[in-house]
């Protein structure tokens, strides 16, 4: 009798772990079933301005076959040309060094190395000019003063937070529309949001520079073309999907 009553309940037990066991289960297969009933979209949004600083890298390069003649030379022209930067109103802090080179060439001839040696040294510096309609002035006089490097020229937006915002909500726009427009077409509803990752960067524009004239200038304007300066986000958002 006994045995008997400990059998019934073994049984019991174990069909009451089957019951949870499948109630679990369909609680997981529920609960992947929602998860899949997702939407995922991108958006792309875009907002530009016209451009307030310009970024000058330029420099000077000196050789010589003594390297503290090279240095002096370099440092001397360098000097004239912050100089000239400071009298065109350029603020200290708006003249960056951006790097500082010396290396050593050796001097090959018709039958190999000729036991000389050429020292070159190189200064880059970055002004950052905030009146644009001088842009061209500031490079001609650089130029003029002893620089004899131009690196690039480079425009943009000082402060982007309104561009940002621009582009973030036309991004978000964009992948809203696109939610919608597939969510129709399958027949079903964009439910809440579920997940939001953004991407945002910012294209400076290509200027574009005369370089054939920078070196000739002789202290005239050298022209050069801001374009404009674009701020793009991108999103992934995934949507939930109402049957």
């Amino acid at each position: 009798m006994l045995r008997r009553a400990w059998v019934s309940l073994i049984i019991a037990v174990l069909a009451l772990t089957m019951a949870v066991a499948t109630a679990s289960a369909s609680s997981d297969e529920a609960a992947t079933a929602a998860t899949l009933r997702t939407l995922t979209v991108s958006g792309n949004g875009a907002a530009s301005a016209v451009p307030d600083i310009a970024d000058l890298e330029l420099g000077v390069q000196t050789i010589n076959e003594d390297p503290s003649v090279a240095i002096e030379e370099n440092t001397s022209a360098m000097a004239s040309v912050i100089e000239t930067l400071i009298d065109l109103d350029i603020d200290e802090d708006d003249v960056q060094t951006r790097s500082f080179n010396m290396w050593v060439e050796q001097v090959y001839g018709p039958d190999g190395p000729t036991g000389e040696f050429l020292y070159h040294v190189i200064n880059q510096i970055v002004v950052r000019v905030r009146d644009l309609d001088t842009t061209g002035d500031v490079l001609g006089a650089a130029l003029a003063a002893g620089a004899n490097n131009v690196s690039g020229i480079t425009f943009g937006v000082e402060d982007t937070q309104a561009l940002e915002e621009s582009a973030r909500d036309a991004a978000v726009d964009n992948a809203m529309a696109k939610a919608e427009q597939l969510a129709e077409r399958l027949g079903v509803k964009v439910g809440s949001p579920r997940h939001v990752t953004e991407i945002s960067g910012g294209f400076p524009p290509e200027p574009r520079l005369e370089r054939a004239m920078a070196f000739d200038s002789g202290g005239a304007s050298v022209p050069v073309s801001p374009g404009d300066f674009t701020v793009r986000v991108s999103v992934s958002i995934v949507f939930d999907i109402e049957l």
